[in-house]
């Protein structure tokens, strides 16, 4: 019986056909090996672009070497767009074929958790990886997902033209032209159509690296039965333009995939079939702040001790005695990190007025909310009144100027533009020296 039994495990095992030539681990090394060799041997260098998860999109220029050092180039400012900076990366095994960036490079500043090193919040940088799961390949394009907050990075194999451009300092002098673009035209508009009528978008670029509002364009129109529709989108430079990422930047059934500049003078956006769109300037802007509550904004916001251009002295001292009351124990407690902020409810006409404070520098803390109701007239003023009087957190005594302020006044918003910088400007009707500038998300 044993020896039925050995034979038949015999037959079977002779009977078994695997269903690879090669061992996972020789495939895998082989697919490393591929990567790595395709990565090297682009005779131009790799375009690459990627969006972060909290903060806009990004673009740099990458040359890698068989050592597995590299010369990179990013759009993160005018600096690092004209100077190569050198470090290392890897190609490696972990659940598929992984690149790395092992060494700190201007990838790594998305990362970086310390907010004085490039902006990033506290703990999460901008939510950016250093580290990207190959994806794909398609033609001159190599797909990566990044690998804990999974946004798509994508590299294009560079064209001798392109490197020489990049290597020549045209990266700067085209991040620059299109920043002085939007400063010479603040109110920049292409012309487009909806349902056959034709419209004006207005056009906004912000190259800044803001968290919320930075390196993304945004598009905003008046619609002909008086609606306003508006869309966002991130952005990177390369060096032949801003590309629009993850898939583009909709609005009026239109699909923009990019902006270039057309001549010496005129700069043009461009749509997914190829039409051209030539960006113009109004003399005034073509949309009012309130006419965007709650469609291309949902709120403005003053970060702890921040005064930013255009406050008035008198906005100053009501932004101030919330900020300063923070640290006096004028609320009856010591905190170490405070902000105000503003939500709009258009559907209910309200406003919501948000007063954080936080005693570890903003990673934890409390929040004390007021509702108020208004009424807006076809000049977009407003007025407020109480709907549900300051509660919860620890806070309302020091934001009591702000809400006096709402209360008290009749209240009208404009854009507050400081070079590439757009605020919201909010302004009392009865008294015009009490003005406050705010972030506008």
């Amino acid at each position: 019986m044993i020896t039925i039994i050995s034979l038949l495990a015999g037959c079977k095992k002779k009977e078994y056909v695997p269903k690879f030539d090669e061992e996972p681990q020789v495939r895998i090394q082989k697919e490393i090996q591929q990567l790595r060799t395709t990565l090297t041997e682009s005779p131009n260098g790799w375009v690459g672009v990627m969006p972060t998860l909290t903060g806009g999109g990004y673009g740099f220029y990458i040359n890698f070497a068989k050592d597995e050092s590299l010369m990179m180039q990013a759009d993160l400012d005018t600096n690092m767009a004209l100077t190569a900076a050198p470090s290392m990366y890897r190609v490696k095994q972990d659940m598929g074929v992984n690149l790395m960036f092992d060494t700190y490079n201007y990838i790594s500043k998305l990362n970086d958790p310390e907010p004085s090193v490039f902006g990033g919040a506290i703990r999460d940088g901008y939510k950016s990886d250093i580290e990207f799961v190959f994806d794909y390949a398609r033609g001159d394009t190599l797909g990566f997902i990044g690998k804990r907050y999974r946004q798509p990075f994508t590299l294009i194999k560079a064209t001798a033209a392109q490197k020489t451009k990049y290597n020549n300092g045209d990266y700067k002098t085209l991040m620059k032209s299109f920043m002085n673009f939007f400063v010479d035209n603040p109110n920049a508009y292409i012309d487009a159509t909806s349902g056959g009528t034709p419209v004006k978008a207005g056009v906004i670029v912000n190259s800044t690296n803001n968290l919320s509002s930075g390196k993304r364009v945004e598009l905003s129109s008046l619609l002909p039965d008086g609606s306003v529709t508006a869309a966002k989108q991130k952005f990177a430079y390369t060096i032949d333009g801003i590309k629009m990422l993850d898939n583009g930047l909709d609005l009026l059934g239109i699909n923009f995939t990019r902006m270039a500049w057309k001549d010496a003078t005129q700069l043009a956006m461009y749509d997914n079939k190829g039409q051209e769109y030539i960006i113009k300037n109004s003399p005034t802007p073509l949309l009012p702040l309130y006419k965007l509550w709650g469609s291309k904004y949902t709120g403005i916001w003053s970060p702890f001790q921040t005064i930013f251009p255009g406050t008035s002295q008198a906005g100053r001292d009501t932004l101030n005695f919330f900020h300063n009351n923070m640290l006096n124990g004028y609320t009856g407690f010591v905190f170490n990190y405070g902000e105000i902020y503003m939500e709009w409810n258009t559907v209910n006409s309200r406003l919501v007025l948000n007063g954080f404070s936080s005693q570890n520098g903003g990673s934890s803390g409390w929040t004390t909310s007021g509702t108020f109701s208004y009424t807006v007239d076809n000049n977009g003023v407003f007025r407020f009144t109480t709907q549900a009087p300051l509660s919860g957190g620890y806070v309302a005594k020091a934001m009591t100027k702000m809400v006096n302020f709402l209360l008290n006044n009749q209240v009208a918003f404009d854009y507050y533009v400081d070079g590439a910088d757009v605020y919201a400007k909010m302004y009392s009707v009865n008294d015009p020296t009490t003005v406050m500038t705010f972030i506008l998300y």
